[in-house]
């Protein structure tokens, strides 16, 4: 990423708003124009006709055509001054035809466009400085690396207002500095706008309206809390991060002195940027809908992927759980072999046993990206817990596992709130008359196959039933016999 550190404070100037600190060298991004006439940016009529403006600016143009308009057919000279001799020239008094009457020989001529531009003629150089003060409040300045073209290109879309796109990646700290707007009010927009887009692609998708049943018209293949957990493969700060990455738009973004690069960061920009777009196309929902499909990729072809726990959920809702807080992740990059890593350690803590383990312990892992990193060590800190027996307690519970029962004596421990989450079961039927039942509980899963539902069902649950006295450390070896041979 380019960093845009400023320099020191005690360079200041005075400009616009006061006393701001000077625009750091080298930044990737121009200098917001105060005042054209300190330093504004030179721009002309062929400029601002190869751009998207505004109205204003539209105006500003038709005036000039219609002034030049004016010259083409004599009324104006070459220099914008009225032609006096206009008049006797195109109706000379001999010619009967003369359609002006004698009472308006003398009347001033006034143009039907751009009289406050008129004094005996167009003031040209009045209206290049109206234009070009105009175009520095919404245009930035070519420059090196020119970050407007790039973006625009990245994302599919062309700001009217080019100073929109840079204030999308401007951070709080970074404005505050050098006396310029931040992103932050623009994160709230495009935080909103793409919970909307992915939750209105999903309604497209995974709902239809029964018409037939009016007590109940909407259906939806997935339940609220199923259809939040998809909703967060696309919004959460892990993905759009590293979606900025991959689009390379990280770089861009303008960090304060002292502040760090981070993932929030860049979701915080990827968040502004649309909000942007939203601000400066007036609420244009396709236009908004391509360029979110841009910058996040909305792809779920198979959301039931996303339903899956991960280990780093998994984990932190047990740490949760039993010591009323997440583990603390530590995660930085480095360098090994040429190669970029994410290294990560992991502190959690462990119930108190007797199995000499301390109560603190600390994990470490090295991973091509952030995120692969997280899961990693806490999948390691998973595995740990489990392979100890500090994963579940059911010491008090009682239960000798039963293949016949297992259905039951699943959902006994869920009621006796020995499990906090209720089994959960999908099912797949596949060639041959089998169906392969997989079951979900507790940070727990197992499977079973066989010629019907209710068989694959016992199964599934009869391994989560083992593999739970395990994760509890008192498993017995003759009930994992029985697993193997039943199930496996």
């Amino acid at each position: 990423m380019s960093r845009t550190n400023g320099i020191s404070s005690d360079n200041v100037y005075t400009q616009g708003r006061g006393q701001r600190k000077a625009w750091p060298k080298g930044c990737v991004w121009p200098e917001p124009v105060w005042d054209s006439f300190l330093g504004g940016e030179y721009w002309s009529a062929e400029d601002a006709e190869m751009m998207t403006t505004d109205e204003d600016v539209e105006d500003l143009l038709e005036i000039r055509e219609y002034m030049d308009s004016l010259v083409d057919e004599g009324r104006l000279n070459e220099d914008y001054s009225l032609n006096e001799d206009y008049m006797e020239e195109e109706y000379p008094r001999d010619d009967e035809t003369d359609p002006y009457m004698e009472d308006e020989e003398d009347e001033p001529f006034r143009p039907e466009k751009g009289i406050d531009y008129w004094d005996d003629g167009f003031d040209l150089e009045s209206w290049e400085a109206d234009l070009a003060d105009h175009m520095n409040l919404i245009k930035i300045p070519a420059s090196d690396p020119a970050p407007v073209s790039i973006i625009r290109d990245t994302i599919g879309y062309e700001f009217i207002n080019e100073n929109l796109m840079r204030q999308a990646f401007t951070r709080r700290a970074f404005g505050i500095e050098y006396g310029v707007g931040n992103s932050e009010e623009l994160e709230f927009l495009g935080d909103s706008i793409l919970n909307m887009i992915v939750t209105r692609e999903m309604a497209r998708q995974f709902s239809e309206v029964v018409a037939i049943e009016p007590q109940a018209p909407f259906r939806s293949r997935y339940s609220e809390g199923e259809m939040t957990k998809i909703r967060s493969r696309f919004v959460n700060k892990e993905y759009l991060a590293s979606r900025a990455v991959m689009l390379g738009l990280d770089k861009y973004i303008l960090y304060g002195t002292d502040e760090q690069e981070t993932d929030s960061a860049a979701e915080d920009m990827m968040e502004a940027l649309l909000g942007a777009v939203a601000v400066d196309c007036g609420w244009d929902w396709h236009v908004l809908e391509e360029v979110a499909d841009r910058l996040v990729c909305i792809q779920i072809t198979k959301p039931d992927e996303f339903l899956k726990s991960s280990y780093y959920d998994l984990f932190n809702a047990w740490h949760q759980r039993h010591f009323g807080c997440i583990p603390d992740y530590e995660i930085y990059s480095e360098r090994s072999q040429k190669l970029n890593l994410y290294h990560c350690s992991i502190r959690f803590s462990i119930p108190q046993n007797q199995k000499g383990l301390m109560s603190f312990q600390r994990i470490d892992v090295d991973e091509r990206t952030r995120g692969r990193a997280r899961e990693h060590a806490a999948w390691l800190a998973y595995c740990f817990v489990m392979d100890n027996g500090l994963w579940l307690n059911l010491s008090d519970a009682g239960v000798v596992p039963s293949l016949e029962n297992s259905i039951n004596q699943l959902q006994e421990l869920y009621q006796k709130k020995y499990l906090e989450h209720k089994p959960e079961y999908t099912f797949e039927e596949r060639p041959g008359d089998e169906w392969r039942c997989e079951c979900i509980c507790g940070g727990v899963n197992g499977f079973g196959k066989a010629g019907s539902k209710t068989a694959a069902k016992k199964k599934a649950a009869f391994m989560v039933l083992v593999r739970m006295l395990s994760a509890a450390g008192i498993c017995k070896k003759e009930w994992r016999e029985q697993m193997y041979r039943t199930v496996l």
